[in-house]
Formats: structure tokens, C-alpha cells, sequence
């Protein structure tokens, strides 16, 4: 009797364990499809996008021209200075009482009545001195045309934090296996030790990635690195025909690179995507709390650089109406108001 209860509990216990490797193995290969698929159509797509799209976003410009149609008042005072040479429209008569010497008779500084015809189109030089008053309405019609890199404003930064943060990603997910082949493929180089294997060695810093296919038509796939290029181009040109492209900007237009660094995402990624951040002892942290230590001992103002420009403005500007600044000129004026700086 309990023979035959240990050898029904015996073979209960081989076709239990059958029956559950059978359901790990169904598992095991449903929950593979599934992370390929996941990796394939869902994480590998999104991440890769976002990183093309802070990679576009850098690399854009915007190329916009701004219609200006107003009317300004000009009120000022010319003062004019010159010789010059006039020309009579129509004769002028001239009656004038002078002294006349007339030796032949021998009198001399006779009083006597000149009346003398200037003729039309006669020629007199004559020195201008005087102030030439303006006061009118000038109509302004332009057509300014700005080109901004964007990479040269201070959107920069954020666009750059972005790409630290999904780039690492995108790359990571990229070297990843994307099928059972793929798995077994990087399995199985690695056993051979073959170190030119991308499973070896994952560079976010490298511009090619690898892809797997069968290039060389011998039926067998491989893995070979291709370049990637994150952003392809854009629909739209910029600065095409644009003729101030080499023409420096204003001495007004002031501008200081500030040695602070944007974040980036995990840390362990973020140390091979920006190796030279993470030398010794040196973190994005540390070179921040440098910088602003510098900027402050420059005199810098905060506004300028710690993204409270926006509100800066506003409240300068709020102060400016409340000032309430008047819109008389003197006689010198060019008829503009100032603002506050």
C-alpha cells in the first residue's frame, strides 16, 4: 500500500514538474516577445524621438521677418551752417541812397538815389546761419528680417538638458537585443570573445550604432555599426540669401558664457555620456556651485543668468508705467520718449 502511494506521489510529482517547466518555458517565451516588442515598437521608437527631437531643436533657427508699419512724430531743430550759392527766381529791384565820387567835376561823396535791377537767374553766394525747425509726422515702413540660432540663445540649455536625459536612454535601448536571434547572436559572440561585439562595449558617445542584418548576402545576419544622425534635416530653410550672416552684432549686445552646465539624467548614464564632467573628484554639481561663485565675484547680475530675467523684466517694466514719464520736447529733441533701462 504505501509502495503504491509513493509511486502515485512519485509520478505526480515528475508530471507536476513537467507541466510548470512546460508553463515557465510558455512564460519565459511570451514575456520575451513581449520586452522585444515592447523594446521594439514602444521604448526604442519614443526614446529615439525625443532625443532626434533635442537634437533638432538645437540645430534649428529661426528665420522670421517682422513687418514694422507706424508713424512716429519727429520733432526737432536743424541748425544749419553753410555757404551756399542762390539763384534769383525774377529781378529785384534795388533803391538804395549812396555816396558817389566823381573826380571829372570834382566833387566827391555826393549823396545820390541808386536804383539798380538784380536780373532773373543772377548767381549770389551767401553764408546760411540759422536754426531750421521740424515738426512733423514720419511714416516708417520696414521690413526687418531676423535669423536666430536657437543653440545661441539661452535655449540651449534646456534643450541640452533633454538630450542628456534621453540620449543615454536612447542609446542604451538601441544597443539592446531586439529579438531571440539578436539575444543568441551577442550570447554567443561573447563566448567566443569577440570584443568588436557591440554587447561588449555600449559608447553613448559614439556616433554609430550598431544594426544587425544580413549585409553581405551570404544568408548569415551580423551586426555591423552604422552612423546615426538623430536629426535628418528640417522641412523649412534658414538664412537662405541672407546678407548680414557676417555682419558682428551691436557693441550693445552683450553677451558672457557663464561655466554653468546643464543637468543631465541618471547618474551612472550621465558619467559616459559626459565623461569630461566626472573627472576625479568633479561632478555637474561642483562645476555649477563654481561658476555661480564666479559670476558673483564678476558682479553679475543674478537675473542675467538664473531664469528670473522674465520676471526681472516685468517688474521693471511695471515700474516704468507707474513712472509715468512725460512726452514733451524740447525744442532740441527728436520727439522719442525713453524707457528705463
Amino acid at each position: 500500500m504505501l509502495r503504491a502511494v509513493g509511486r502515485f506521489i512519485w509520478r505526480f510529482m515528475i508530471i507536476f514538474s513537467f507541466i510548470v517547466n512546460i508553463v515557465l518555458v510558455i512564460v519565459l517565451v511570451a514575456l520575451g516577445i513581449l520586452l522585444f516588442d515592447i523594446k521594439n515598437n514602444i521604448a526604442e521608437p519614443l526614446l529615439t524621438g525625443l532625443h532626434a527631437t533635442a537634437r533638432g531643436l538645437d540645430e534649428s533657427t529661426i528665420d522670421w521677418t517682422i513687418p514694422v508699419r507706424d508713424t512716429i512724430p519727429v520733432r526737432l531743430n536743424i541748425p544749419l551752417e553753410q555757404n551756399t550759392t542762390v539763384v534769383l527766381t525774377s529781378d529785384v529791384g534795388l533803391n538804395v541812397t549812396a555816396n558817389i565820387d566823381l573826380p571829372g567835376i570834382n566833387a566827391y561823396g555826393v549823396a545820390a538815389n541808386v536804383r539798380l535791377t538784380l536780373p532773373q537767374g543772377l548767381q549770389l553766394p551767401v553764408a546760411l546761419d540759422l536754426d531750421v525747425p521740424v515738426d512733423e509726422e514720419m511714416d516708417v515702413a520696414l521690413d526687418v528680417r531676423a535669423v536666430i540660432p536657437l543653440g545661441e540663445t539661452q535655449l540651449r540649455d534646456p534643450i541640452a538638458a533633454l538630450e542628456n536625459t534621453v540620449g543615454p536612454l536612447s542609446a542604451l535601448v538601441w544597443d539592446l537585443p531586439s529579438d531571440f536571434y539578436d539575444a543568441g547572436y551577442r550570447l554567443n559572440a561573447a563566448l567566443r570573445g569577440d570584443t568588436n561585439d557591440p554587447s561588449y562595449d555600449v559608447d553613448l558617445l559614439d556616433e554609430h550604432r550598431p544594426v544587425r542584418g544580413d549585409f553581405n548576402g551570404d544568408g548569415v545576419e551580423e551586426v555591423v555599426y552604422e552612423e546615426y544622425d538623430p536629426w535628418p534635416g528640417f522641412s523649412i530653410t534658414a538664412g537662405l540669401n541672407y546678407d548680414l550672416l557676417n555682419v558682428a552684432p551691436p557693441p550693445e549686445h552683450v553677451r558672457l558664457e557663464t561655466g554653468i552646465v546643464p543637468p543631465g539624467g541618471l547618474p551612472a548614464l550621465d558619467e559616459q555620456w559626459r565623461p569630461d564632467l566626472y573627472l576625479g573628484d568633479i561632478s555637474p554639481w561642483f562645476v555649477n556651485e563654481y561658476a555661480y561663485a564666479q559670476l558673483q565675484a564678476m558682479g553679475i547680475p543674478t537675473y542675467a543668468y538664473d531664469g528670473t530675467m522674465a520676471g526681472y523684466y516685468e517688474e521693471q517694466q511695471a515700474m516704468a508705467a507707474s513712472a509715468q514719464p512725460s512726452h514733451e520736447t524740447d525744442n532740441g529733441g527728436l520727439g522719442i520718449v525713453p524707457t528705463s533701462p
